[in-house]
């Protein structure tokens, strides 16, 4: 595998090991297991109410501009579902209705959304197979269709492309937009292109813009290896709704269902994966975002899905000095996930901004609900105040139980959002199973002097 970072010159900095410590924090969450109640009975949790404006899984992409949130729906027609980026609370006055004669045909009308550069929205339809011909007319009704919304013309739409390959003796017939994203811009002058990739399949498509018009027909982008890699003598394959990421002009993040998130070139070299002792914890979802903030280097991604623990959650990694294989998990969120509810169409879609002082991080999981987190730095500092010179922890990093050098009078232990984890009296151990990333310890000893540590669980 080629070395990520040294492609990336001048977007890598020299990292500084934790001279500043992320520390994240909940903004607001709107999911059914934010809103749920624990049973004494039962033992278990009753789900919540996702938002009223989310449907099953009629919601499987999103993304941010200026503020707000713009998810592409189908819950009661097709539209955009517009929310304010501050409270995650629908703006119903801004909703963007889409007329039939507007957007129409394939296997749904609309699935994905983007933005570019200069604010103008993109939304493209999920094409079942490319290759699809009508029964009695023998005519193609298999497109993938692109469409260009403008809120500076009143929300006009104007249709980009509409793309089948019947016929194709080459490539086979393919089911594209399950994810899509948009790099650069799409105004005159100006330079950028729109990638999705083939579900359980091994292609990337990347269609050109240049000077503002598309490049009718696209670069078929193969994959040439992947993370997991396939059985032997298999092709790569993506699996079920494989979302992107374009990071700049040369490269792209892709993740499908079948796989970690993955780097690769427009040749599809592979140039960096998770494939270190850090991973996320299922390869059963798709989504992920790579960002810089602070000169250093982070991927936010989905690590459950309603089969895992926690159910259908996200988890934050810093990758020192550019590094995927060297990657630190700093933490699962929400902590408890977002909801127990089957997400049958395996799209996770995450979104980021990122602001001077702050990272703001947007997840979304269909029939569940959404969320944002927030990301800053905390110069050496953690929950309650400065930490203790006296380190009281004997094995850091931990893994299974965190084992101090003296027995606790009492012991809570917190993730870097302040959120308590498990507290216990009494102990020389604190129980860490099923946990990993960075949390902090606050302890009170026999004498009654409190001590605080942060701790890595690996």
């Amino acid at each position: 595998m080629k070395n990520f970072t040294l492609l990336l010159t001048g977007l890598f900095l020299t990292f500084t090991a934790f001279a500043q410590t992320p520390m994240v924090e909940k903004v607001w969450d709107h999911s059914k297991q934010s809103n749920a109640t624990w049973d004494p009975v039962e033992e278990e949790w009753i789900p919540g109410d996702a938002p009223a404006w989310m449907g099953g899984t009629t919601e499987r992409g999103m993304t941010h501009m200026d503020g707000k949130i713009y998810i592409a729906s189908r819950n009661g027609g097709n539209k955009i579902v517009v929310l304010d980026a501050a409270t995650g609370l629908e703006i119903p006055s801004e909703t963007i209705t889409l007329a039939p004669e507007d957007v129409s045909g394939g296997t749904l009308p609309i699935n994905s959304i983007a933005v570019t550069e200069s604010g103008k929205i993109i939304i493209t339809s999920l094409a079942g197979n490319t290759q699809s011909v009508d029964a009695e007319s023998g005519e193609p009704n298999g497109h993938f269709r692109a469409y260009m919304v403008d809120p500076d013309n009143g929300n006009a739409v104007t249709p980009l492309f509409m793309w089948h390959n019947v016929g194709d003796a080459v490539y086979p017939g393919m089911r594209l937009g399950d994810g899509m994203n948009f790099y650069g811009d799409i105004a005159d002058g100006k330079n950028g292109y729109l990638i999705t990739a083939a579900a359980s399949d091994k292609f990337v498509l990347r269609w050109d813009f240049v000077n503002g018009v598309v490049v009718a027909e696209p670069t078929i982008i193969e994959l040439l290896e992947s993370v997991p890699a396939p059985a032997e003598g298999a092709p790569v394959s993506l699996g079920i709704a494989p979302q992107l990421f374009p990071i700049n002009e040369t490269t792209f993040m892709v993740d499908g269902h079948g796989t970690q998130p993955m780097v690769f070139d427009m040749d599809g070299n592979m140039l960096a994966s998770f494939t270190g002792e850090v991973t996320t914890q299922q390869e059963g979802v798709s989504g992920g975002s790579w960002f810089q903030f602070k000169d250093r280097d982070f991927v936010f991604a989905p690590t459950t899905n309603w089969a895992g623990t926690p159910l259908n959650a996200f988890e934050l990694f810093e990758l020192p000095g550019g590094s995927f294989e060297a990657a630190v998990s700093l933490g699962i969120i929400p902590a408890l996930g977002m909801g127990s509810e089957k997400n049958t169409s395996f799209s996770y879609p995450v979104a980021v901004d990122v602001q001077p002082e702050q990272v703001l991080l947007f997840m979304m999981v269909a029939n569940n609900g959404i969320a944002c987190y927030k990301l800053t730095m905390d110069p050496g500092t953690s929950v309650g105040g400065e930490l203790a010179a006296d380190k009281f922890v004997v094995n850091n990093p931990a893994t299974g139980v965190v084992r101090f050098n003296t027995e606790m009078a009492k012991v809570n232990l917190y993730d870097l959002s302040g959120r308590l984890i498990h507290s216990i009296n009494n102990a020389n151990e604190i129980n860490v199973d099923g946990l990993k990333g960075l949390y902090v310890i606050s302890g009170v000893k026999a004498n009654g002097q409190t001590v605080k540590q942060k701790v890595m669980v690996k």
